[in-house]
């Protein structure tokens, strides 16, 4: 029997869509809970989404970028950059700039914040576009993965709260670029690694005793960190790859579930075709006067405040996924704002 291809030509894969759109309803989900009941450690169940969040959406970002028979060379990268560049940093820099200027913030002190009020995350993607290109350029075979391999790694390693103050930056400059966020490059890399090897992923996936270890050790994990003497930040990130591993596996044994025939299929598909649209516009819509509400952390209710959280996230994605669409009335401001192609009229046809 012969592997069949993941991806026909021109056409997205579904799965990949919905659990990106799920991933992103999950990106607000934890903004809301901190923005609005600034939800604290053990308070609820945010540290479980954390560890699997932000690796999951880097780990699609990989997987959306490999082309199978693409050639890194100087051409390849030339129109690859032209095209990201807009999107990946004039788009979000215009929209932090705006934000920043929203909630009266300090444009110096915010460029220096890891964190940039929380849009760094096209700017940290878009480092890894530059790492990935210039592995790629100068390794041209099966050694580049290896090489990638490596940097992740190597980054995941240094970069903890510590290590990070041994990198070979200035300190500003470290902050500047958001380099503590690097260490989410391995699970971009392992994105790219899972699309190229997608065949060779599904055999080992479909070993059920590989998931059920990763379930074991997820949740056990979780449920005893208090009591491992390991710092529990380093156990958290280490959670990533099996957390990994159970959410990838859920979306692809359901992906039936999760197609365009089914209701829900639908709406994950269209948030995670949208998630660049709700990213950007998200943070104007977080409602940040509610921290007089403190019966969430006076009072810790898990699943009550989860259904809330989860009732305003939602909320908070369609208004985002409304006033995206009103952007994208115009050609020019879809494509400068958003990415989308867009081709000048022509004006033969008014003639």
């Amino acid at each position: 029997m012969t592997e069949q291809p993941i991806q026909q030509p021109g056409k997205r894969i579904e799965f990949i869509d919905a659990m990106r759109g799920f991933t992103m309803i999950l990106v607000v989900f934890q903004h809301v809970a901190t923005y609005c009941w600034h939800m604290g450690k053990g308070m609820s169940f945010h540290d479980f989404f954390l560890q699997v969040r932000m690796p999951m959406f880097f780990f699609i970002s990989g997987f959306v970028l490999y082309k199978a028979g693409v050639v890194w060379d100087f051409k390849q990268i030339k129109a690859f950059f032209k095209k990201k560049i807009p999107v990946q940093l004039i788009s979000p820099f215009i929209f932090f700039c705006v934000y920043l200027y929203f909630i009266d913030a300090s444009f110096y002190k915010t460029n220096f914040d890891p964190s940039r009020e929380g849009y760094w995350f096209t700017f940290v993607l878009f480092a890894f576009y530059v790492i990935y290109a210039t592995v790629r350029f100068f390794i041209r075979n099966n050694w580049s993965d290896i090489v990638l391999l490596l940097i992740g790694g190597a980054l995941m390693t240094v970069i903890t709260p510590t290590g990070y103050l041994l990198f070979p930056l200035p300190h500003r400059a470290m902050e500047f670029l958001c380099v503590y966020n690097w260490q989410y490059f391995i699970f971009f890399v392992l994105g790219t690694l899972a699309k190229k090897y997608y065949p060779q992923l599904e055999r080992i996936l479909d070993n059920y005793i590989l998931l059920t270890v990763c379930i074991i050790i997820f949740f056990l994990t979780n449920a005893y960190i208090d009591v491992i003497p390991i710092n529990d930040k380093i156990i958290r990130h280490l959670l990533s790859f099996p957390g990994l591993v159970i959410l990838f596996s859920f979306f692809r044994i359901n992906k039936n579930s999760f197609s365009k025939e089914k209701r829900l299929g639908r709406t994950l598909q269209y948030v995670g075709r949208r998630t660049l649209d709700v990213y950007l516009i998200h943070f104007f819509l977080l409602p940040k006067q509610l921290s007089f509400v403190t019966v969430f952390t006076d009072h810790p209710m898990p699943i009550i405040e989860a259904a809330v959280t989860l009732s305003i996230a939602i909320i908070i994605v369609a208004v985002s996924l409304l006033i995206g669409n009103i952007f994208r009335l115009s050609p020019f401001l879809a494509h400068w704002v958003f990415g989308v192609k867009y081709s000048k009229p022509d004006k033969s046809l008014n003639q």
